[in-house]
């Protein structure tokens, strides 16, 4: 490289961003030597990610635009090449994002509009001679895909894991911007009552989900239940909404929906690599299955080997006999 690369941390507003601690520290590591860039965003009603002290100098820009309400690619876009456009110094940038749909959406579609390389969903990063070396996961982890880019800008959303000492912080330089750039005009919508009354899959913290082992209708609103009763999300795999026990806003998988819950409690799922390509890595999954030999039980933190008609009723008859 003949000039440092900048690296340019993108955080979206906090509504719809993942606690990036371990992402900022990463960061401030990989751009030691030269000045880390924040850009976080804020809308009309949608603060942004406070500030955070930091292991390496960085420059914070707290960028709000008055008149941004939906967060979605397309409103989120143009706020984000305004910041780029004004921050932004060098001619080479590796400009990053926190992980989650969202974030993917919106560093794809970025690295397309300024004739980028997007790396895709990263777990190690790290800066070249030549240019940028990426490595990412695919088929629910059983493939890691090594990376290399020389493009002047290249996108990536990162999950770095958390170091095991965080460094001695250093406060970063602030300052102000006031975003202008025109959003998409509103979208004149009517409501329709939905019949489904569970929190959706995006940035559920808590996930149990049914396969084709739950055998029908009658098996997934008894895991409905159960969701209900635990705050949590429902979701199925891709046999279960074909065979349209759940619709197809529930869908995980590689052909589905990308989540990432704390807990992915499952129930008849077998763990093909099509559907475990759509649960992070960094989920611990709890496994039903009456297969002892069924290939979710070793990516599964527990696992019980078990009829789910004998088990899940009396999980949710605990369920509600436990105390609010």
């Amino acid at each position: 490289m003949t000039q440092p690369r900048q690296i340019v941390l993108v955080l979206p507003p906090a509504d719809s961003c993942d606690a990036p601690d371990a992402l900022l520290q990463a960061a401030a590591s990989l751009a030691r030597g030269s000045t880390l860039t924040v850009l976080a965003l804020a809308g009309a009603d949608s603060p942004s990610i406070a500030p955070r002290d930091l292991p390496e100098p960085a420059h914070w820009w707290q960028c709000q635009h008055p008149a941004l309400q939906r967060l979605d690619a397309a409103s989120l876009l143009p706020c984000m090449q305004e910041a780029l456009q004004h921050a932004v110094a060098a001619a080479q940038s590796l400009i990053l994002m926190p992980p989650g749909p969202l974030s993917e959406e919106c560093a794809a579609l970025l690295a397309a509009r300024l004739h980028g390389d997007h790396l895709g969903r990263c777990v190690q990063l790290q800066l070249t001679a030549e240019g940028v070396h990426a490595e990412r996961h695919a088929f629910g982890g059983r493939v890691a895909l090594q990376l290399d880019s020389r493009s002047n800008v290249c996108t990536a959303t990162w999950r770095p894991a958390p170091a095991a000492t965080k460094d001695a912080g250093i406060a970063p330089e602030i300052h102000e911007l006031q975003l202008q750039a025109v959003l998409p005009a509103a979208v004149q919508t009517s409501v329709v009552e939905s019949t489904d009354r569970l929190p959706p899959l995006e940035n559920a913290r808590l996930v149990v989900s049914g396969g084709r082992g739950m055998q029908g209708e009658t098996g997934f609103a008894l895991l409905a239940d159960i969701a209900q009763q635990l705050g949590a999300s429902l979701g199925g795999s891709l046999p279960t909404v074909d065979a349209g026990w759940v619709p197809v806003a529930r869908q995980i998988g590689q052909s589905g929906k990308f989540v990432n819950p704390k807990i992915y409690f499952t129930v008849g799922i077998s763990g093909t690599p099509q559907h475990l390509a759509g649960v992070s890595q960094d989920s611990r999954i709890i496994a039903v299955n009456k297969d002892p030999d069924a290939p979710i039980f070793q990516r599964a933190q527990y696992g019980v080997v078990a009829e789910w008609q004998n088990l899940l009723p009396a999980l949710l008859q605990e369920l509600q006999a436990a105390p609010v």
